[in-house]
């Protein structure tokens, strides 16, 4: 019984057997990513030729829907792109966070645009780029967001964006085979990335090389094949960028804050929002922080021999309002004040014990007159 057969018209049963044909003539040299994806389409076409065709059956089409339903998410679909890494979602910062995180990332911008422009970026570069290409093309990456997120998780990093929210791990929702391969050029490239960023510092450009910040800049330059002859603010608008600091994230966790900079963030103004980030990141996923007895929200609690003598204080002055502090404290006749006897006996202290005047001009009752 024909089932399916005659939908498809002669010019696309011609497109689909050309498919077919192309993709086994150049299948070899294909990424082993996109080989093993090239394959699972030439089984969905020969499938669908065969459901069109004139003999075609019922397990004909059920074979080819089974093949569909299997085909693999196309590669790096699963890397959510629906947010700007900018350093605010809005034009004017609304929160203290947002504030803080463009203020982080135009220092950042000053700081690379202070390298960038260096003649020996663009030729070291350049060197570098043919093996690093080399070394990545297997893993397809798609665009500049994604080869953002896949080298900052290559650098053990990520960011978070002005609601505290982090970027996504490229590598949660990935296939098996992606984790391995990415697992098995990690160590790789992180060395040679290192290596380029060592030899342009060797070559007298302002750069820290043990900087990720600074290796995450020089990746896109990299991968991307972006213009260097241009003018460096140009070229900084074009990269996703990092601070040149950063918070231990294992220390945020367990309540502790840990900050590193590089040597381009040895900038007070710097130091302290990246201060106030590591707060906020620890605030975020680590426990409460463990405060005194008298924190938490409430006044702290009263010394209890203060409290005693501001009481015994107010009493003196009830009985004497003219009694002042120096006066309590002066002579009398060769001796003691009067009242400072009383204040001895109300206080249950020794005959010899003398009160220190600031303390007592610091506690004495203001309702005096």
């Amino acid at each position: 019984m024909v089932v399916m057969g005659g939908l498809l018209s002669p010019y696309q049963r011609g497109l689909i057997e050309g498919f077919i044909t192309q993709t086994r003539q150049t299948e070899a040299s294909l990424p082993p990513l996109v080989r093993g994806r090239a394959d699972a389409a030439m089984a969905v076409a020969q499938a669908l030729l065969r459901a069109d065709g004139p003999d075609s059956t019922q397990q004909d089409i059920e074979l080819l829907a089974d093949l569909v339903r299997a085909q693999p998410p196309e590669l790096w679909s699963w890397v959510q792109h629906d947010r700007s890494l900018a350093h605010t979602d809005g034009p004017v910062p609304q929160t203290v966070e947002e504030h803080h995180a463009k203020s982080a990332h135009e220092f950042a911008k000053r700081v690379v645009a202070g390298w960038i422009g260096h003649p020996a970026v663009a030729r070291e570069v350049e060197a570098a780029r043919g093996e690093l290409v080399k070394l990545m093309d297997p893993l397809c990456l798609p665009d500049q967001m994604t080869i953002t997120f896949v080298v900052a998780s290559f650098l053990d990093g990520t960011s978070r964006y002005s609601d505290g929210s982090e970027w996504p791990n490229p590598f949660v929702d990935a296939p098996d085979d992606v984790c391995e391969l990415a697992e098995a050029i990690q160590p790789r490239f992180v060395e040679l990335l290192g290596g380029l960023a060592s030899r342009i510092s060797a070559a007298g450009a302002p750069v820290d090389p043990t900087d990720p910040a600074v290796l995450l800049a020089l990746a896109q330059l990299v991968l991307l094949r972006i213009d260097l002859l241009r003018p460096p603010d140009q070229l900084v608008e074009d990269l996703n960028i990092w601070p040149p600091g950063s918070v231990d994230r294992e220390a945020a966790a367990a309540g502790h804050l840990a900050t590193t900079s590089s040597r381009h963030g040895r900038n007070a103004r710097f130091q302290a929002l990246l201060a106030a980030f590591a707060e906020t990141v620890a605030h975020q996923t680590g426990p409460l922080a463990i405060r005194p007895p008298y924190a938490g929200g409430g006044k702290r609690a009263t010394r209890g021999d203060t409290a005693a003598l501001r009481r015994a204080l107010a009493v003196l002055i009830a009985q004497d309002p003219s009694l002042t502090p120096s006066s309590l404290l002066g002579l009398v006749r060769g001796g003691d004040h009067p009242a400072l006897a009383k204040l001895r006996k109300a206080l249950g202290v020794d005959e010899d014990w003398m009160p220190d005047q600031r303390r007592l001009e610091r506690l004495w009752p203001k309702t005096r007159h």
